[in-house]
């Protein structure tokens, strides 16, 4: 959505609070993917999507690229998913669609207010014609996004795009569009090793999203390997089921917000689609099939030309890839 240039060969690279992936490409289909890879981050470096150990994210980021060759390439990411947030705005009916943008720069700290300073936005949907009565708009702390910007310059990677994590995945789920139908409304579990991430979407439009800490530490899961990474959980296994527990009965306190409280009643969610890094999501699918009448699907990943196996972890770098090195969700 926040856009710094464009380019043709890019670097797409997913950065969760314990691990670096990458997929990179040329073109914006599966056909053009050149390079999966991933590398594990020490504890302690970025705690809820935000850099905190600077010197160590830089050196981890740098060993990453020293070893898959990236230097000079051009990078797009996403926005972590603790710092976005998406928020309808009402728009006076004099602002017309060219002058959207420059209303909402105008307002913001006086009639808008966002949970941060320095915010930066793009508008992601409008409703209206030629004046605009509604705005939904991403924003994000300028500052903890600049602190990636600033890295992978250092590194000598080339940003060129942020987007939304939402937007990527579905942008994958899209990608066989012969598998969607049109009138259903398809609520998107992500279920990683720290968070649960939660979107919805009707008609390809995102209308719902949600981030939620799981408490987990990133040090109570451990790597099996350095490459092609599986993890292993070495806490409470008994808290751990507890926290999938709770997520799947918070799924029906979603959909029940998002019938009656956005929709009147007047839509539901029909479909659920799970995916994540979380290694127990067929135990998530099984709870989800016993409390819900719903279809549940778990995206997975077919084979690429480089690899026939792929694990489902790369879904939300492979969504970014399918966008191309353009500007456009």
């Amino acid at each position: 959505m926040f856009s710094f240039g464009k380019a043709k060969s890019v670097v797409n690279i997913v950065i969760e609070d314990y691990v670096i992936r990458m997929v990179e490409n040329n073109g914006k289909d599966f056909t053009s993917i050149k390079r999966l890879a991933e590398k594990k981050l020490p504890p302690n470096v970025v705690e809820k999507g935000k850099i905190v150990d600077d010197v160590q994210f830089y050196e981890t980021m740098k060993e990453f690229v020293d070893e898959q060759n990236m230097k000079g390439k051009s990078v797009q990411f996403y926005v972590p998913h603790s710092l976005v947030i998406m928020r309808e705005l009402q728009i006076p009916d004099s602002v017309i669609q060219a002058e959207v943008k420059q209303y909402i720069t105008m307002e913001i700290g006086d009639s808008i207010h966002f949970p941060f300073n320095n915010p930066i936005f793009d508008v992601y949907h409008t409703i209206g014609e030629e004046t605009v009565e509604k705005a939904t708009v991403f924003a994000a702390p300028e500052d903890e996004i600049m602190k990636y910007i600033h890295v992978f310059h250092d590194v000598k990677l080339k940003p060129i795009a942020v987007d939304v994590q939402a937007l990527g995945i579905y942008r994958y789920f899209y990608d066989d569009p012969a598998s969607i139908d049109q009138e259903n409304i398809y609520l998107f579990l992500e279920l990683n090793l720290t968070s649960a991430n939660i979107s919805i979407f009707s008609n390809h439009y995102l209308e719902f999203l949600r981030f939620q800490s799981l408490n987990i530490h990133n040090t109570d899961w451990q790597p099996t390997s350095d490459e092609d990474i599986d993890w292993v959980f070495t806490g409470d296994e008994q808290y751990l089921q507890g926290l999938i527990s709770d997520q799947i009965n918070e799924i029906e306190r979603i959909m029940n917000f998002y019938q009656f409280s956005i929709h009147s009643g007047e839509k539901s969610v029909t479909d659920i689609v799970l995916l994540g890094d979380m290694p127990h999501l067929e135990d998530v699918r099984a709870g989800l099939n016993e409390q819900y009448t719903l279809p549940v699907k778990t995206l997975s990943v077919g084979p690429l030309p480089i690899r026939e196996i792929v694990n489902p972890a790369y879904i939300p770098a492979l969504g970014l890839a399918l966008k191309g090195g353009q500007t456009d969700a």
